[in-house]
């Protein structure tokens, strides 16, 4: 069957985008997927839990880092197709803004292959897929004003 003609399905999924405030230059966190792309930690919400909670707790599994503070104020919305089971899948994914404090990762090897801390540009030039490269520019604009 044609993408086109699929039946389709919603997505969605919440995330944080971690950065760390260092005086050579402020990092951003990225990781990489068992399926090789690289983003930022994201997942899907439990029963009950809100869409920052979600980030949240998602951004502690997959890094294990639990010195942070999120920024529940300001969104940042991620939105692609893909096709899976037959079905094309529109997903959205929040990010929310995270300073962190602590920059050790401990990757949950179920999920997390690598993960790197990359100046800005060099984290957009890693980022796998545009929309989280849009993501990750969005927030870069939104720094200044914080």
């Amino acid at each position: 069957m044609k993408p086109e003609y699929a039946p389709q399905k919603k997505d969605e999924a919440f995330g944080l985008v971690p950065i760390w405030k260092n005086p050579a230059g402020d990092r951003v966190l990225l990781i990489q997927h068992h399926a090789g792309h690289w983003g930022f930690p994201k997942g899907h919400a439990d029963p009950g839990e809100t869409a920052l909670m979600t980030a949240c707790r998602e951004f502690e599994e997959e890094t294990g880092i639990t010195e942070y503070k999120a920024l529940p104020d300001k969104t940042f919305i991620e939105q692609y197709r893909f096709m899976r089971d037959g079905y094309r899948v529109e997903k959205t994914v929040t990010y929310f803004l995270a300073w962190v404090y602590s920059t050790t990762v401990v990757c949950q090897e179920q999920e997390i292959r690598n993960y790197a801390w990359l100046l800005f540009d060099d984290a957009a030039r890693q980022i796998s897929f545009n929309p989280a490269r849009q993501v990750l520019r969005q927030v870069q604009a939104h720094l200044p004003t914080l």
